[in-house]
């Protein structure tokens, strides 16, 4: 009679165990329980896209001004050396040399000047450069290069950083996060940004993640829990920090950000 009721409790526990994995598995996205350390796709990296990728936001016609301020300088020093030789002078009438030069070199003083107000190029505004960056609830994340982590960064973008806190305060990005994604305290964390950006809107900010570069897979697998909980404008800064240190990008050391 035991063992008969024993069994049948044993079957009873199963089915609901079952029952309720089931359940979570057809729950909507904003319903579902995210098991601790479960990382979905954790270790698939989409291919890369055959898009092109977004344009760089490195300043653009720096090299305008050298054009325009060429031309002036090169007809002020070619019309006094036609003047000295003396079959020319002998030639031509010095009432018709003369005026030309003069007005050659009163021309070039506002040639100068127009050439040297030409190069002011007022910067992109940041409702443009972040325009490019829309939210994607349908991918987890967006690989982006250096140059689009570093015009983030200046627009005062949220970064994380998915390494170790240890290697973290040895060095990285100013202003960006340590969100470890192989330590106890991540899921606290994850909430506690979830607590501070529960707004929609606020959700749809970008975020740039990044870790080690090269095979370091801990910014995707933390872009993967973001997505998980509502965060659908996320980027993953693919080359992470080291390509950051080599473009000369601000550092800090120690715990904060």
């Amino acid at each position: 009679m035991l063992k008969n009721s024993f069994a049948r409790a044993v079957a009873l526990l199963a089915a609901a165990l079952v029952l309720a994995v089931v359940s979570n598995g057809f729950a909507s996205r904003q319903r579902r329980l995210m098991l601790p350390g479960y990382y979905p796709n954790a270790l698939r990296v989409p291919p890369p896209e055959r898009a092109a990728p977004p344009p760089s936001l490195a300043p653009q016609a720096s090299t305008a001004p050298v054009v325009t301020t060429a031309a002036p300088v090169v007809t002020a020093t070619q019309a006094p050396a036609v003047i000295p030789t003396a079959t020319t002078a002998a030639a031509a009438p010095p009432a018709v040399r003369e005026p030309a030069t003069a007005t050659t070199a009163a021309a070039s003083p506002a040639r100068t000047a127009t050439a040297t107000a030409a190069p002011t190029v007022t910067p992109p505004a940041a409702a443009d450069v972040l325009s490019r960056f829309t939210p994607h609830p349908d991918r987890s994340y967006v690989e982006i290069s250096g140059g689009d982590a570093a015009a983030l960064h200046a627009k005062g973008v949220m970064f994380l950083d998915a390494r170790r806190t240890s290697v973290f305060e040895e060095g990285h990005i100013a202003g960006a996060r340590s969100f470890s994604v192989w330590e106890s305290d991540i899921d606290e964390k994850v909430n506690g940004l979830f607590n501070e950006r529960s707004d929609p809107s606020d959700q749809n900010l970008p975020i740039v993640i990044y870790c080690s570069g090269g095979a370091c897979e801990d910014s995707h697998m933390l872009a993967e829990k973001l997505w998980g909980i509502q965060f659908n404008n996320l980027y993953v800064y693919k080359d992470g920090f080291p390509d950051w240190q080599k473009r000369g990008g601000a550092v800090r050391t120690g715990g904060q950000p």
